[in-house]
């Protein structure tokens, strides 16, 4: 990686989408060992993580005029999380604990959160609360979207605080349940910090 990194990330995507690649190679050298190390931190595996994150800028370049990226940063960990989780899955290893602290660690919180701005994750989840009973999915997006709180939710529908909270209780549940087996936690987790 170079001393000073000569642009900011908005310029570098202003550069991917003028199809210059140089800025495709100042973006492999401000982030090619970060997600490597991001990558490495769950699989421990040399091999597969070059590859993850080769194929994570790969596709950054080929799909350069297509995806509208607000975060350069939050995408491409985004992206090195998903493959990670996919090879997980495909590897048959089905028990991954990733807790909060190793996500904090990779990422940051924030940059986590842009995570869910991610089409495929933000479809899944549309999914899951679509088919959430009707006053669960209310309280729900009440909560998560509008971000009120449970004082706030009750007196807007008119129930009790207790019953907000069973609803939000059999929500997240559902919601879990619904979602992907592998990527549940995950997500949830992601969606839920506040």
């Amino acid at each position: 990686m170079p001393a000073h990194q000569p642009y900011e990330d908005h310029e570098l995507l202003l550069m991917l989408k003028a199809n210059d690649e140089l800025g495709l190679k100042y973006i492999y050298d401000k982030y090619w060992k970060r997600l490597y190390l991001s990558a490495f931190s769950i699989i421990r595996d040399a091999g597969p993580c070059e590859d993850i994150v080769q194929d994570v800028l790969l596709q950054l370049w080929l799909k350069r005029g297509e995806v509208i990226i607000h975060s350069l940063k939050s995408y491409l960990f985004t992206a090195v999380r998903y493959k990670v989780l996919s090879f997980i899955k495909s590897a048959g290893q089905r028990k991954v604990f990733i807790d909060t602290g190793e996500l904090e660690q990779l990422g940051g919180i924030d940059e986590l959160k842009d995570r869910l701005h991610e089409r495929d994750i933000n479809e899944m989840l549309d999914n899951g609360i679509a088919s959430l009973p009707q006053r669960c999915k209310e309280v729900f997006m009440l909560s998560r979207k509008e971000y009120l709180s449970n004082r706030e939710i009750a007196e807007r529908m008119g129930i009790s605080i207790k019953t907000v909270e069973a609803q939000m209780t059999i929500a997240l549940r559902q919601l879990k349940i619904n979602m992907s087996e592998l990527l549940s936690g995950l997500i949830l987790i992601l969606y839920l910090i506040k």
